[in-house]
């Protein structure tokens, strides 16, 4: 997708000092190849606009110059990437170094090199609907080798070691297809960042998909909190839109607000604890409503926080008060502005960084609504610490569980112990579905993708058996359906040039309109 063009002059002055028959060629060949894949790499990550605004990419040049190699150079082994800097040839320049030597550096092309990007957004936009099938199709560059640059253990690891090792998820290619095509000429509420990002994930998804028999090798990385989370680009990485056209036709089973009905498990026991005046339903008022009717509950949070006279539109507002609800759900504080450490640095929590106008951010905090909300999540916390620090002491001295000073972390602890409960949940959901003999096409954390719908019985069965297994009594499972992407191709472009043609004959009909004298 990245092709960079080097300028001639680095090899000529190269093969001054490597006479051998095209070792010059071959060593800046290799560079071009290491790098073009480095680039990729960045862009395919990058949500932000850096590259957009300045052509930066983060990559890290102590990994760039290792893979590059060494090669005799002027009788003697040096490294290529060091040598091009020595002699006024880099290829790359770093703008901004990494925090240590290993870590990605903000870094620039130099003049030496020029770059073509064959899924830039700006030249996709300008390719008519079937010009772009064309390119999707194009397998001029084999998907094998394409592939096997990603995944090299694949031609040497048995199908065991395989299993033990990856994830595989199904991929529909047509849907994904279909969405790269929207992405390109239909997404209008997408910014160009988020969109150029997310045509390079698909694109590559759909490339290392038709590869083989239609699936994405997702390598396990399993997490000392309890989840399994994957390297490199994954079902859980991505956008929830990509997510779902490269899925396709499915239905998503996840716990019904997850972080919450977890912590109201304990709420009957925190309230024994408390010895309170006023009843259950009155000490957790706010959390049960929450349990009862999350939609109702943030429709109000929103209306409190917003006004019913805001220019962002109601479901950008609905989804601010999601993710905010979320974020204090997992311990974020309740801060209202950022600050600045002793070395310069800026840093923004959570609720900061979600609602970025400051008056809504303090009509959240300071609703009715969220007072009371974020108190009773408040004293679950502290009931919920304590009752299984209690339990088990060495939560306490756990290292992962510590701040960089070496003093336990609350936040840590309660992730950890959330995360297992989370874990120990979904492992009985994937169990009974295998059991009924449905295939899980992925699980992101506290949800499951299946390609049919469970019936009634079934998932009211699930549920006892989730809340029998973790002792935790509120859990629910919601689901939706997903569809896939079609009939935007071909399909769209014919009904685009129609429209077109009727346009233009009404347009040519009203030039053409003589007014009549009565």
């Amino acid at each position: 997708m990245i092709t960079l063009t080097i300028d001639p002059i680095v090899v000529s002055k190269l093969k001054a000092v490597m006479p051998k028959t095209n070792k010059a060629e071959l060593a800046i060949a290799k560079y071009k190849d290491v790098l073009e894949r480095k680039l990729d790499a960045s862009l395919l990550n990058m949500a932000t606009n850096m590259f957009k605004f300045f052509r930066h990419f983060y990559v890290s040049t102590h990994a760039l110059s290792l893979e590059v190699g060494q090669f005799t150079i002027d009788g003697k082994k040096q490294y290529l990437h060091k040598w091009l800097q020595e002699n006024g040839l880099e290829l790359v320049r770093v703008v901004t170094p990494g925090l240590i030597g290993s870590d990605p550096s903000t870094i620039a092309l130099t003049k030496l090199v020029t770059m073509t990007d064959a899924m830039d957004i700006k030249m996709l936009r300008h390719k008519k609907i079937n010009e772009l099938d064309a390119l999707l199709n194009d397998t001029s560059l084999s998907d094998v080798d394409f592939f096997y640059r990603l995944f090299p253990d694949f031609g040497t690891m048995t199908q065991k070691e395989l299993k033990e090792r990856y994830h595989i998820c199904p991929i529909d290619i047509k849907s994904l297809h279909q969405f790269i095509v929207w992405l390109t000429h239909k997404a209008n509420k997408i910014n160009d960042v988020e969109r150029q990002v997310l045509v390079r994930q698909a694109r590559v998804i759909m490339r290392i998909a038709q590869t083989g028999t239609g699936d994405l090798p997702m390598l396990i990385n399993q997490s000392q909190f309890g989840r399994v989370y994957y390297r490199g680009i994954n079902v859980q990485s991505v956008h929830k839109t990509l997510r779902e056209a490269m899925l396709g036709d499915c239905y998503e089973y996840d716990i019904r607000t997850s972080v919450v009905s977890w912590k109201m498990g304990y709420a009957r026991l925190c309230y024994a604890q408390m010895k309170s005046p006023i009843s259950f339903d009155e000490e957790f008022v706010t959390s049960l409503a929450y349990l009862a009717g999350k939609k109702a509950f943030r429709k109000c949070v929103m209306l409190d926080t917003f006004g019913d006279d805001s220019h962002i539109a109601e479901e950008v507002q609905l989804d601010i008060v999601k993710q905010a609800l979320t974020a204090l759900s997992f311990g974020a504080r309740t801060y209202r502005h950022g600050w600045i450490d002793q070395s310069g640095n800026a840093f923004n929590p959570a609720l900061v960084n979600i609602i970025k106008n400051p008056v809504a951010r303090s009509r959240f905090i300071d609703c009715d609504v969220m007072k009371k909300f974020i108190a009773e999540q408040d004293k679950l916390d502290k009931f919920i610490y304590s009752y299984h620090t209690k339990a088990d002491p060495t939560l306490l001295t756990h290292s992962e569980l510590q701040t960089a000073s070496g003093r336990v972390s609350k936040s840590k602890v309660m992730s950890y112990l959330y995360q297992h409960f989370e874990t120990d949940a979904m492992d009985v959901v994937r169990a009974e579905l295998k059991r009924l003999g449905r295939e899980v096409l992925a699980s992101v954390h506290d949800a499951i993708f299946v390609r049919h719908k469970l019936t009634e019985y079934d998932k009211e069965k699930i549920e006892v058996m989730m809340r029998s297994k973790t002792g935790i009594s509120t859990w629910n499972l919601d689901v939706d359906e997903l569809k896939a992407y079609s009939g935007i191709s071909a399909e769209v472009f014919k009904e685009e040039q129609a429209h077109k043609l009727r346009m233009e004959e009404l347009e040519k009909l009203a030039a053409s309109y003589q007014p009549q004298n009565f």
